[in-house]
Protein backbone atom coordinates (compact mmCIF):
# COMPACT_ATOMS: atom_id res chain seq x y z
CA UNK A 1 0.00 0.00 0.00
CA UNK A 2 1.58 3.37 -1.04
CA UNK A 3 2.24 5.88 1.75
CA UNK A 4 0.46 9.12 0.75
CA UNK A 5 1.73 12.27 2.51
CA UNK A 6 0.27 15.14 0.48
CA UNK A 7 -3.50 15.72 0.21
CA UNK A 8 -4.88 15.06 -3.26
CA UNK A 9 -6.45 12.51 -5.60
CA UNK A 10 -4.37 9.45 -6.44
CA UNK A 11 -5.21 6.97 -9.20
CA UNK A 12 -4.02 3.40 -8.79
CA UNK A 13 -4.13 0.60 -11.35
CA UNK A 14 -5.52 -2.54 -9.75
CA UNK A 15 -5.36 -5.96 -11.39
CA UNK A 16 -8.76 -7.52 -12.05
CA UNK A 17 -7.36 -10.93 -11.21
CA UNK A 18 -8.67 -12.36 -14.48
CA UNK A 19 -6.34 -14.40 -16.69
CA UNK A 20 -7.90 -14.28 -20.17
CA UNK A 21 -7.64 -17.48 -22.18
CA UNK A 22 -6.37 -16.86 -25.71
CA UNK A 23 -7.49 -19.21 -28.45
CA UNK A 24 -4.76 -21.49 -29.80
CA UNK A 25 -3.89 -21.51 -33.50
CA UNK A 26 -5.48 -24.15 -35.70
CA UNK A 27 -4.31 -23.49 -39.26
CA UNK A 28 -0.54 -24.13 -39.38
CA UNK A 29 0.37 -26.91 -41.79
CA UNK A 30 3.01 -29.60 -41.32
CA UNK A 31 4.53 -31.45 -44.29
CA UNK A 32 7.12 -34.23 -44.55
CA UNK A 33 8.50 -35.20 -47.94
CA UNK A 34 11.19 -35.41 -50.57
CA UNK A 35 12.59 -32.07 -51.73
CA UNK A 36 15.21 -30.89 -54.20
CA UNK A 37 17.29 -29.33 -51.45
CA UNK A 38 17.05 -27.99 -47.92
CA UNK A 39 18.09 -29.16 -44.49
CA UNK A 40 17.14 -32.76 -43.78
CA UNK A 41 15.32 -33.81 -40.63
CA UNK A 42 14.54 -30.34 -39.27
CA UNK A 43 11.20 -28.51 -39.21
CA UNK A 44 11.54 -25.21 -41.09
CA UNK A 45 8.84 -22.51 -40.96
CA UNK A 46 7.61 -21.45 -44.40
CA UNK A 47 5.17 -18.59 -44.94
CA UNK A 48 4.93 -18.41 -48.74
CA UNK A 49 5.50 -20.46 -51.87
CA UNK A 50 8.43 -18.27 -52.90
CA UNK A 51 10.10 -18.91 -49.54
CA UNK A 52 9.63 -22.65 -50.03
CA UNK A 53 11.39 -22.42 -53.40
CA UNK A 54 14.29 -20.52 -51.83
CA UNK A 55 14.66 -23.04 -49.00
CA UNK A 56 13.73 -26.36 -50.62
CA UNK A 57 13.73 -25.84 -54.38
CA UNK A 58 10.86 -26.20 -56.81
CA UNK A 59 8.87 -29.04 -58.35
CA UNK A 60 10.71 -32.33 -58.87
CA UNK A 61 9.60 -35.42 -60.82
CA UNK A 62 10.21 -37.87 -57.96
CA UNK A 63 8.27 -36.25 -55.13
CA UNK A 64 4.91 -34.64 -54.33
CA UNK A 65 5.99 -32.37 -51.46
CA UNK A 66 6.41 -29.22 -53.57
CA UNK A 67 3.03 -29.77 -55.28
CA UNK A 68 1.35 -30.19 -51.89
CA UNK A 69 2.90 -27.04 -50.45
CA UNK A 70 2.00 -25.06 -53.57
CA UNK A 71 -1.59 -26.29 -53.26
CA UNK A 72 -1.64 -25.43 -49.56
CA UNK A 73 -0.78 -21.79 -50.23
CA UNK A 74 -2.95 -21.62 -53.37
CA UNK A 75 -6.01 -22.70 -51.38
CA UNK A 76 -5.49 -20.15 -48.62
CA UNK A 77 -2.88 -21.54 -46.24
CA UNK A 78 -0.57 -18.93 -44.73
CA UNK A 79 2.12 -20.81 -42.79
CA UNK A 80 3.48 -24.33 -42.50
CA UNK A 81 6.49 -26.28 -41.31
CA UNK A 82 8.45 -28.44 -43.73
CA UNK A 83 10.58 -31.48 -42.89
CA UNK A 84 12.70 -32.81 -45.73
CA UNK A 85 13.48 -36.50 -45.46
CA UNK A 86 15.64 -39.06 -47.23
CA UNK A 87 16.68 -42.69 -46.87
CA UNK A 88 18.45 -43.56 -43.61
CA UNK A 89 20.55 -46.67 -43.03
CA UNK A 90 19.50 -46.45 -39.37
CA UNK A 91 16.51 -44.22 -38.66
CA UNK A 92 17.45 -44.01 -34.97
CA UNK A 93 20.60 -42.10 -35.92
CA UNK A 94 20.22 -38.91 -37.94
CA UNK A 95 23.88 -39.12 -38.99
CA UNK A 96 23.14 -42.22 -41.09
CA UNK A 97 21.24 -40.43 -43.84
CA UNK A 98 22.26 -41.68 -47.27
CA UNK A 99 22.13 -38.23 -48.89
CA UNK A 100 25.46 -36.45 -49.36
CA UNK A 101 26.37 -32.83 -50.20
CA UNK A 102 28.36 -31.88 -53.28
CA UNK A 103 31.81 -30.36 -52.68
CA UNK A 104 35.04 -29.15 -54.27
CA UNK A 105 38.46 -28.35 -52.80
CA UNK A 106 40.30 -25.12 -53.56
CA UNK A 107 44.09 -25.30 -53.20
CA UNK A 108 47.02 -22.91 -52.96
CA UNK A 109 48.27 -22.40 -56.51
CA UNK A 110 51.03 -20.02 -55.45
CA UNK A 111 53.50 -22.90 -55.27
CA UNK A 112 53.78 -26.24 -56.97
CA UNK A 113 50.44 -28.04 -56.69
CA UNK A 114 52.20 -31.33 -55.92
CA UNK A 115 53.83 -29.87 -52.81
CA UNK A 116 50.97 -28.05 -51.16
CA UNK A 117 47.84 -29.14 -49.34
CA UNK A 118 44.31 -28.00 -49.89
CA UNK A 119 43.32 -24.58 -48.61
CA UNK A 120 39.59 -25.05 -48.12
CA UNK A 121 36.56 -26.98 -49.24
CA UNK A 122 33.44 -25.44 -50.72
CA UNK A 123 30.45 -27.62 -49.81
CA UNK A 124 26.82 -27.32 -50.87
CA UNK A 125 24.72 -25.99 -47.99
CA UNK A 126 22.79 -29.23 -47.80
CA UNK A 127 22.63 -32.68 -49.29
CA UNK A 128 21.45 -33.65 -52.75
CA UNK A 129 22.29 -33.80 -56.43
CA UNK A 130 21.20 -30.16 -56.73
CA UNK A 131 24.66 -29.24 -55.42
CA UNK A 132 26.28 -30.81 -58.49
CA UNK A 133 24.83 -27.90 -60.48
CA UNK A 134 26.79 -25.36 -58.43
CA UNK A 135 30.09 -23.88 -59.55
CA UNK A 136 32.27 -21.35 -57.75
CA UNK A 137 34.30 -18.79 -59.64
CA UNK A 138 37.48 -17.50 -58.01
CA UNK A 139 38.88 -14.22 -59.35
CA UNK A 140 40.74 -11.13 -58.14
CA UNK A 141 39.07 -8.99 -55.51
CA UNK A 142 37.52 -5.73 -56.57
CA UNK A 143 39.44 -3.58 -54.09
CA UNK A 144 41.94 -5.60 -52.03
CA UNK A 145 45.33 -6.62 -53.41
CA UNK A 146 45.91 -10.35 -52.95
CA UNK A 147 42.26 -10.70 -52.04
CA UNK A 148 39.77 -12.63 -54.10
CA UNK A 149 36.13 -12.71 -55.10
CA UNK A 150 34.02 -15.86 -54.82
CA UNK A 151 30.95 -16.11 -57.06
CA UNK A 152 28.41 -18.90 -56.57
CA UNK A 153 26.83 -19.97 -59.87
CA UNK A 154 23.96 -22.38 -60.50
CA UNK A 155 23.04 -24.08 -63.77
CA UNK A 156 20.88 -27.18 -63.98
CA UNK A 157 20.70 -29.26 -67.18
CA UNK A 158 17.32 -27.66 -67.94
CA UNK A 159 18.65 -24.10 -67.72
CA UNK A 160 19.83 -22.33 -70.87
CA UNK A 161 21.83 -19.74 -68.94
CA UNK A 162 23.60 -19.97 -65.60
CA UNK A 163 22.28 -18.01 -62.63
CA UNK A 164 24.52 -16.10 -60.24
CA UNK A 165 23.28 -16.93 -56.75
CA UNK A 166 25.73 -15.08 -54.50
CA UNK A 167 28.86 -12.96 -54.74
CA UNK A 168 31.42 -12.54 -51.96
CA UNK A 169 34.04 -9.92 -52.78
CA UNK A 170 37.22 -8.65 -51.11
CA UNK A 171 37.90 -11.92 -49.31
CA UNK A 172 41.32 -12.62 -47.82
CA UNK A 173 42.89 -16.03 -47.24
CA UNK A 174 46.53 -15.17 -46.58
CA UNK A 175 46.77 -17.06 -43.30
CA UNK A 176 45.11 -19.61 -41.09
CA UNK A 177 43.44 -16.79 -39.14
CA UNK A 178 42.06 -15.41 -42.39
CA UNK A 179 40.56 -18.80 -43.21
CA UNK A 180 38.92 -18.95 -39.78
CA UNK A 181 37.28 -15.58 -40.37
CA UNK A 182 36.36 -16.51 -43.94
CA UNK A 183 34.71 -19.73 -42.78
CA UNK A 184 32.72 -17.93 -40.08
CA UNK A 185 31.61 -15.16 -42.44
CA UNK A 186 30.49 -17.22 -45.44
CA UNK A 187 28.87 -19.94 -43.35
CA UNK A 188 26.91 -17.28 -41.53
CA UNK A 189 25.42 -15.55 -44.56
CA UNK A 190 25.42 -17.93 -47.54
CA UNK A 191 22.23 -19.78 -48.41
CA UNK A 192 23.93 -22.14 -50.85
CA UNK A 193 27.46 -23.04 -49.75
CA UNK A 194 29.52 -23.76 -46.66
CA UNK A 195 33.28 -23.36 -46.22
CA UNK A 196 35.49 -25.81 -44.36
CA UNK A 197 39.19 -25.39 -43.79
CA UNK A 198 41.28 -28.22 -45.13
CA UNK A 199 44.89 -29.23 -44.53
CA UNK A 200 47.65 -26.97 -45.80
CA UNK A 201 51.42 -26.53 -45.69
CA UNK A 202 53.12 -23.88 -43.59
CA UNK A 203 53.26 -20.43 -45.08
CA UNK A 204 50.77 -18.22 -46.84
CA UNK A 205 47.48 -19.49 -48.13
CA UNK A 206 46.34 -17.98 -51.40
CA UNK A 207 43.08 -19.48 -52.59
CA UNK A 208 42.88 -19.62 -56.36
CA UNK A 209 41.33 -22.91 -57.37
CA UNK A 210 42.56 -26.38 -58.21
CA UNK A 211 43.18 -25.95 -61.93
CA UNK A 212 45.17 -23.61 -64.08
CA UNK A 213 43.20 -20.48 -64.87
CA UNK A 214 41.36 -20.48 -68.17
CA UNK A 215 42.33 -16.87 -68.62
CA UNK A 216 45.38 -14.82 -67.52
CA UNK A 217 46.79 -11.40 -68.20
CA UNK A 218 50.48 -11.70 -68.99
CA UNK A 219 53.17 -9.20 -68.11
CA UNK A 220 51.93 -8.37 -64.62
CA UNK A 221 53.73 -11.12 -62.80
CA UNK A 222 50.54 -11.79 -60.82
CA UNK A 223 48.52 -14.84 -61.79
CA UNK A 224 45.55 -13.52 -59.80
CA UNK A 225 44.64 -11.74 -63.01
CA UNK A 226 43.06 -15.02 -64.10
CA UNK A 227 39.90 -16.65 -62.79
CA UNK A 228 39.14 -20.22 -61.84
CA UNK A 229 35.81 -21.96 -62.28
CA UNK A 230 35.31 -24.97 -60.02
CA UNK A 231 32.29 -27.28 -60.23
CA UNK A 232 31.01 -29.06 -57.14
CA UNK A 233 30.48 -32.81 -57.40
CA UNK A 234 29.56 -35.86 -55.34
CA UNK A 235 26.11 -34.65 -54.29
CA UNK A 236 23.64 -37.48 -53.72
CA UNK A 237 19.94 -37.46 -52.79
CA UNK A 238 20.34 -40.85 -51.14
CA UNK A 239 17.51 -42.19 -53.29
CA UNK A 240 17.40 -45.16 -55.65
CA UNK A 241 15.00 -45.32 -58.57
CA UNK A 242 13.18 -48.05 -60.41
CA UNK A 243 14.71 -48.56 -63.85
CA UNK A 244 13.32 -46.15 -66.41
CA UNK A 245 11.14 -44.20 -63.99
CA UNK A 246 11.13 -41.54 -61.29
CA UNK A 247 9.76 -44.00 -58.71
CA UNK A 248 11.90 -44.03 -55.56
CA UNK A 249 12.38 -47.61 -54.32
CA UNK A 250 14.73 -47.34 -51.33
CA UNK A 251 12.75 -45.01 -49.10
CA UNK A 252 9.82 -46.18 -47.03
CA UNK A 253 7.40 -45.35 -44.27
CA UNK A 254 10.09 -45.63 -41.60
CA UNK A 255 12.04 -42.76 -43.21
CA UNK A 256 8.95 -40.54 -43.21
CA UNK A 257 7.70 -41.57 -39.78
CA UNK A 258 11.13 -41.08 -38.22
CA UNK A 259 12.30 -41.85 -34.71
CA UNK A 260 11.29 -40.08 -31.50
CA UNK A 261 14.81 -39.99 -30.07
CA UNK A 262 16.50 -38.94 -33.32
CA UNK A 263 13.70 -36.39 -33.85
CA UNK A 264 13.56 -36.89 -37.59
CA UNK A 265 10.58 -37.55 -39.86
CA UNK A 266 7.31 -36.83 -38.06
CA UNK A 267 9.15 -36.47 -34.78
CA UNK A 268 10.95 -33.36 -36.03
CA UNK A 269 7.66 -31.63 -35.21
CA UNK A 270 8.12 -32.52 -31.53
CA UNK A 271 10.20 -29.35 -31.30
CA UNK A 272 7.30 -27.27 -32.68
CA UNK A 273 4.11 -26.89 -30.66
CA UNK A 274 2.16 -24.87 -33.23
CA UNK A 275 1.51 -27.39 -36.02
CA UNK A 276 -2.11 -28.39 -36.55
CA UNK A 277 -2.66 -29.96 -39.99
CA UNK A 278 -0.35 -32.81 -41.02
CA UNK A 279 0.05 -34.01 -44.62
CA UNK A 280 2.60 -36.39 -46.14
CA UNK A 281 1.73 -36.74 -49.85
CA UNK A 282 4.71 -38.94 -50.72
CA UNK A 283 3.18 -41.62 -48.47
CA UNK A 284 -0.18 -41.64 -50.26
CA UNK A 285 -1.71 -45.09 -50.01
CA UNK A 286 0.88 -46.43 -47.55
CA UNK A 287 -1.33 -48.00 -44.90
CA UNK A 288 1.46 -48.63 -42.39
CA UNK A 289 2.48 -44.99 -42.51
CA UNK A 290 -1.09 -43.73 -42.24
CA UNK A 291 -1.53 -45.76 -39.05
CA UNK A 292 1.70 -44.30 -37.64
CA UNK A 293 0.66 -40.75 -38.52
CA UNK A 294 -2.75 -41.21 -36.90
CA UNK A 295 -1.09 -42.50 -33.75
CA UNK A 296 1.36 -39.58 -33.77
CA UNK A 297 -1.48 -37.05 -33.96
CA UNK A 298 -3.42 -38.85 -31.24
CA UNK A 299 -0.42 -38.72 -28.91
CA UNK A 300 0.17 -35.02 -29.63
CA UNK A 301 -3.49 -34.11 -29.05
CA UNK A 302 -3.15 -30.94 -31.11
CA UNK A 303 -2.72 -32.14 -34.69
CA UNK A 304 -4.97 -33.65 -37.38
CA UNK A 305 -3.74 -35.89 -40.21
CA UNK A 306 -4.95 -35.49 -43.80
CA UNK A 307 -4.46 -38.89 -45.45
CA UNK A 308 -4.38 -39.73 -49.15
CA UNK A 309 -5.76 -42.89 -50.71
CA UNK A 310 -3.67 -44.70 -53.32
CA UNK A 311 -3.68 -43.54 -56.91
CA UNK A 312 -5.88 -45.44 -59.35
CA UNK A 313 -8.38 -46.95 -56.92
CA UNK A 314 -12.00 -47.48 -57.81
CA UNK A 315 -14.84 -46.87 -55.36
CA UNK A 316 -14.92 -50.49 -54.16
CA UNK A 317 -11.14 -50.60 -53.81
CA UNK A 318 -10.95 -47.43 -51.71
CA UNK A 319 -13.70 -48.86 -49.50
CA UNK A 320 -11.52 -51.94 -48.94
CA UNK A 321 -8.51 -49.66 -48.41
CA UNK A 322 -10.24 -47.90 -45.52
CA UNK A 323 -11.84 -50.96 -43.90
CA UNK A 324 -8.92 -53.39 -44.48
CA UNK A 325 -11.08 -55.79 -46.47
CA UNK A 326 -10.62 -57.39 -49.88
CA UNK A 327 -7.01 -57.01 -51.02
CA UNK A 328 -6.14 -55.48 -47.63
CA UNK A 329 -7.67 -58.27 -45.57
CA UNK A 330 -5.63 -59.04 -42.46
CA UNK A 331 -4.32 -55.50 -42.05
CA UNK A 332 -5.49 -53.04 -39.41
CA UNK A 333 -8.50 -50.94 -40.40
CA UNK A 334 -8.36 -47.17 -39.99
CA UNK A 335 -10.30 -46.11 -36.91
CA UNK A 336 -9.26 -42.75 -35.52
CA UNK A 337 -10.82 -39.35 -35.01
CA UNK A 338 -7.41 -37.72 -35.44
CA UNK A 339 -7.39 -38.00 -39.21
CA UNK A 340 -9.45 -38.04 -42.40
CA UNK A 341 -9.07 -39.84 -45.73
CA UNK A 342 -9.55 -38.12 -49.10
CA UNK A 343 -10.22 -39.62 -52.52
CA UNK A 344 -9.57 -39.46 -55.48
CA UNK A 345 -6.32 -37.80 -56.61
CA UNK A 346 -6.56 -34.44 -58.39
CA UNK A 347 -5.16 -32.89 -61.55
CA UNK A 348 -3.15 -29.67 -61.26
CA UNK A 349 -1.14 -27.53 -63.66
CA UNK A 350 2.54 -28.52 -63.62
CA UNK A 351 5.06 -25.81 -64.49
CA UNK A 352 7.84 -28.41 -64.48
CA UNK A 353 6.48 -30.27 -67.51
CA UNK A 354 4.19 -27.48 -68.76
CA UNK A 355 1.29 -29.88 -68.71
CA UNK A 356 -1.05 -31.26 -66.06
CA UNK A 357 -0.05 -33.64 -63.29
CA UNK A 358 -1.97 -36.05 -61.07
CA UNK A 359 -1.16 -35.46 -57.39
CA UNK A 360 -2.46 -36.57 -53.98
CA UNK A 361 -5.15 -34.19 -52.67
CA UNK A 362 -3.79 -33.68 -49.14
CA UNK A 363 -1.98 -30.43 -49.98
CA UNK A 364 -5.01 -28.61 -51.36
CA UNK A 365 -7.21 -30.10 -48.63
CA UNK A 366 -4.85 -28.83 -45.91
CA UNK A 367 -4.98 -25.37 -47.50
CA UNK A 368 -8.78 -25.52 -47.44
CA UNK A 369 -8.68 -26.38 -43.73
CA UNK A 370 -6.50 -23.33 -43.06
CA UNK A 371 -8.65 -21.02 -45.20
CA UNK A 372 -11.90 -22.19 -43.58
CA UNK A 373 -10.40 -21.73 -40.11
CA UNK A 374 -9.44 -18.15 -40.96
CA UNK A 375 -12.69 -17.13 -42.64
CA UNK A 376 -15.34 -19.17 -40.81
CA UNK A 377 -13.69 -20.75 -37.79
CA UNK A 378 -12.41 -24.19 -36.85
CA UNK A 379 -15.97 -25.24 -36.04
CA UNK A 380 -16.96 -25.02 -39.73
CA UNK A 381 -16.55 -28.22 -41.74
CA UNK A 382 -13.93 -27.67 -44.50
CA UNK A 383 -16.24 -28.85 -47.27
CA UNK A 384 -19.03 -27.67 -49.54
CA UNK A 385 -19.48 -25.53 -52.63
CA UNK A 386 -17.96 -22.48 -50.93
CA UNK A 387 -15.53 -23.57 -48.21
CA UNK A 388 -14.68 -26.79 -50.02
CA UNK A 389 -14.15 -25.25 -53.45
CA UNK A 390 -10.67 -26.06 -54.84
CA UNK A 391 -9.41 -23.13 -56.88
CA UNK A 392 -6.08 -24.65 -57.93
CA UNK A 393 -7.47 -28.02 -59.06
CA UNK A 394 -8.34 -28.49 -62.73
CA UNK A 395 -9.72 -32.03 -62.62
CA UNK A 396 -10.08 -35.24 -60.66
CA UNK A 397 -8.71 -38.70 -61.38
CA UNK A 398 -12.08 -40.42 -61.24
CA UNK A 399 -15.65 -39.17 -61.38
CA UNK A 400 -17.42 -40.48 -58.29
CA UNK A 401 -21.16 -40.90 -58.63
CA UNK A 402 -23.71 -40.06 -55.96
CA UNK A 403 -24.43 -43.75 -55.54
CA UNK A 404 -20.75 -44.54 -54.99
CA UNK A 405 -20.44 -41.77 -52.45
CA UNK A 406 -23.38 -43.20 -50.55
CA UNK A 407 -21.17 -46.24 -49.96
CA UNK A 408 -18.05 -44.25 -49.08
CA UNK A 409 -19.30 -41.37 -46.93
CA UNK A 410 -20.65 -43.44 -44.01
CA UNK A 411 -17.33 -45.28 -43.60
CA UNK A 412 -15.26 -42.09 -43.55
CA UNK A 413 -13.95 -41.71 -47.10
CA UNK A 414 -14.25 -38.03 -48.06
CA UNK A 415 -14.89 -37.71 -51.76
CA UNK A 416 -13.71 -34.87 -53.98
CA UNK A 417 -16.37 -34.34 -56.60
CA UNK A 418 -16.83 -32.37 -59.79
CA UNK A 419 -19.89 -30.13 -60.06
CA UNK A 420 -20.94 -27.68 -62.80
CA UNK A 421 -19.50 -24.79 -60.80
CA UNK A 422 -16.18 -26.48 -60.03
CA UNK A 423 -14.42 -29.15 -58.02
CA UNK A 424 -15.28 -29.37 -54.32
CA UNK A 425 -14.52 -31.38 -51.21
CA UNK A 426 -17.79 -33.21 -50.59
CA UNK A 427 -17.18 -34.93 -47.28
CA UNK A 428 -16.36 -33.99 -43.69
CA UNK A 429 -15.90 -37.30 -41.89
CA UNK A 430 -13.05 -38.50 -39.71
CA UNK A 431 -11.78 -42.08 -39.83
CA UNK A 432 -13.48 -42.88 -36.53
CA UNK A 433 -16.27 -45.41 -36.16
CA UNK A 434 -17.42 -43.65 -32.99
CA UNK A 435 -20.49 -41.57 -33.88
CA UNK A 436 -19.48 -38.97 -31.29
CA UNK A 437 -16.34 -38.17 -33.29
CA UNK A 438 -17.66 -38.63 -36.84
CA UNK A 439 -17.04 -35.08 -38.00
CA UNK A 440 -13.75 -33.37 -38.75
CA UNK A 441 -14.86 -29.99 -37.43
CA UNK A 442 -15.97 -31.50 -34.09
CA UNK A 443 -12.63 -33.21 -33.50
CA UNK A 444 -10.66 -30.13 -34.56
CA UNK A 445 -12.86 -27.87 -32.41
CA UNK A 446 -12.05 -30.03 -29.39
CA UNK A 447 -8.33 -29.94 -30.25
CA UNK A 448 -8.63 -26.15 -30.28
CA UNK A 449 -10.52 -26.01 -26.99
CA UNK A 450 -8.24 -28.45 -25.20
CA UNK A 451 -5.06 -26.69 -26.25
CA UNK A 452 -6.43 -23.22 -25.52
CA UNK A 453 -7.62 -24.23 -22.05
CA UNK A 454 -4.39 -26.08 -21.32
CA UNK A 455 -2.30 -23.02 -22.18
CA UNK A 456 -4.67 -20.59 -20.52
CA UNK A 457 -4.69 -22.36 -17.16
CA UNK A 458 -0.96 -22.93 -16.66
CA UNK A 459 -0.94 -20.08 -14.14
CA UNK A 460 -3.08 -22.21 -11.82
CA UNK A 461 -0.24 -24.62 -11.03
CA UNK A 462 1.07 -24.13 -7.45
CA UNK A 463 -1.71 -21.68 -6.58
CA UNK A 464 -3.57 -22.33 -3.28
CA UNK A 465 -6.27 -24.90 -4.06
CA UNK A 466 -9.25 -23.20 -2.42
CA UNK A 467 -12.62 -21.66 -3.39
CA UNK A 468 -11.04 -18.35 -4.40
CA UNK A 469 -8.97 -20.14 -7.05
CA UNK A 470 -11.97 -22.14 -8.21
CA UNK A 471 -13.93 -18.94 -8.75
CA UNK A 472 -11.14 -17.38 -10.82
CA UNK A 473 -10.86 -20.48 -12.99
CA UNK A 474 -14.62 -20.56 -13.48
CA UNK A 475 -14.75 -16.90 -14.53
CA UNK A 476 -11.87 -17.27 -16.99
CA UNK A 477 -13.31 -20.38 -18.59
CA UNK A 478 -16.78 -18.85 -18.78
CA UNK A 479 -15.43 -15.78 -20.56
CA UNK A 480 -13.50 -17.92 -23.05
CA UNK A 481 -16.31 -20.35 -23.84
CA UNK A 482 -18.79 -17.51 -24.15
CA UNK A 483 -16.61 -16.03 -26.90
CA UNK A 484 -16.47 -19.42 -28.61
CA UNK A 485 -20.28 -19.69 -28.39
CA UNK A 486 -20.73 -16.19 -29.83
CA UNK A 487 -18.49 -17.19 -32.74
CA UNK A 488 -21.05 -19.86 -33.60
CA UNK A 489 -18.98 -22.88 -32.57
CA UNK A 490 -21.32 -24.13 -29.84
CA UNK A 491 -24.97 -25.12 -30.06
CA UNK A 492 -27.53 -23.38 -27.89
CA UNK A 493 -29.49 -20.15 -27.64
CA UNK A 494 -27.74 -19.20 -24.39
CA UNK A 495 -24.30 -19.89 -22.88
CA UNK A 496 -25.95 -22.16 -20.31
CA UNK A 497 -27.26 -24.34 -23.12
CA UNK A 498 -23.92 -24.30 -24.94
CA UNK A 499 -21.53 -25.31 -22.16
CA UNK A 500 -21.06 -25.99 -18.46
CA UNK A 501 -18.10 -25.62 -16.09
CA UNK A 502 -17.82 -27.38 -12.77
CA UNK A 503 -14.96 -26.61 -10.40
CA UNK A 504 -16.08 -26.72 -6.78
CA UNK A 505 -15.81 -28.74 -3.60
CA UNK A 506 -17.95 -31.53 -5.01
CA UNK A 507 -15.39 -32.52 -7.64
CA UNK A 508 -12.46 -31.32 -5.50
CA UNK A 509 -13.01 -33.05 -2.14
CA UNK A 510 -10.24 -33.18 0.51
CA UNK A 511 -8.72 -36.40 -0.83
CA UNK A 512 -8.32 -34.81 -4.30
CA UNK A 513 -6.78 -31.65 -2.86
CA UNK A 514 -4.48 -33.75 -0.64
CA UNK A 515 -3.18 -35.40 -3.81
CA UNK A 516 -2.29 -31.95 -5.18
CA UNK A 517 -4.95 -32.10 -7.87
CA UNK A 518 -7.48 -29.59 -9.14
CA UNK A 519 -10.31 -31.14 -11.16
CA UNK A 520 -12.08 -28.92 -13.69
CA UNK A 521 -15.00 -30.40 -15.62
CA UNK A 522 -15.98 -28.73 -18.87
CA UNK A 523 -18.77 -29.81 -21.19
CA UNK A 524 -19.60 -28.24 -24.54
CA UNK A 525 -22.26 -28.78 -27.21
CA UNK A 526 -20.45 -28.57 -30.57
CA UNK A 527 -22.21 -27.49 -33.72
CA UNK A 528 -22.35 -30.31 -36.26
CA UNK A 529 -22.55 -29.84 -40.03
CA UNK A 530 -25.83 -30.03 -41.92
CA UNK A 531 -24.65 -33.04 -43.87
CA UNK A 532 -28.06 -34.10 -45.15
CA UNK A 533 -30.36 -31.27 -46.17
CA UNK A 534 -33.90 -32.58 -46.60
CA UNK A 535 -36.43 -30.39 -48.39
CA UNK A 536 -40.01 -31.62 -48.33
CA UNK A 537 -42.09 -30.27 -51.19
CA UNK A 538 -45.73 -31.01 -51.86
CA UNK A 539 -48.40 -29.67 -54.15
CA UNK A 540 -50.86 -27.28 -52.61
CA UNK A 541 -54.44 -27.54 -53.78
CA UNK A 542 -56.73 -24.55 -53.74
CA UNK A 543 -59.70 -25.06 -51.47
CA UNK A 544 -63.02 -23.75 -52.55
Amino acid sequence: MPNYLSPGVYVEEVSSGNKPIVGAGTSTGAFVGIAERGEIGKAILITSWSQFVREFGGFIPNGYLAYAVYGFFAEGGTSCYIVRTCCYSDITKSTTKMAKPAAVSLIDNETNEDKVGKSMQVIAANEGTWGNNISVRVEPAGEIYNGFKLTVIYQSPLMVEAEILEVFDNLVAESVDDLDKLEEYINGVSKFIRIEKDSWKDGSVNVKGSKKPPKTTSGSGDDLKGYYLEKLSGGDDGLSYKDGSNKVINIGSVDFAGDSKAQNGLYAFDLVDTVNILAVPDMAGDRSFILKALEYCKNRKDCFFVADASKGLGATEVKDFKKATGAYNGQNAFNSSYGALYYPWVWVNDSLTRSKKLVPPSGVVAGTYAYTDATRGVHKAPAGVFDGYLDSVIGIEKIVTKGEQEELNPIGVNVIRSFPDGICIWGARTLSTDAEWNYINVRRLFLFLEKSIDRGTQWVVFEPNEPGLWGKVNRNLTAFLTRVWRDGALFGSTPDEAFFIKVDEENNPPEVRDAGQLIIEVGVAPVKPAEFVIIRISQKTLSK
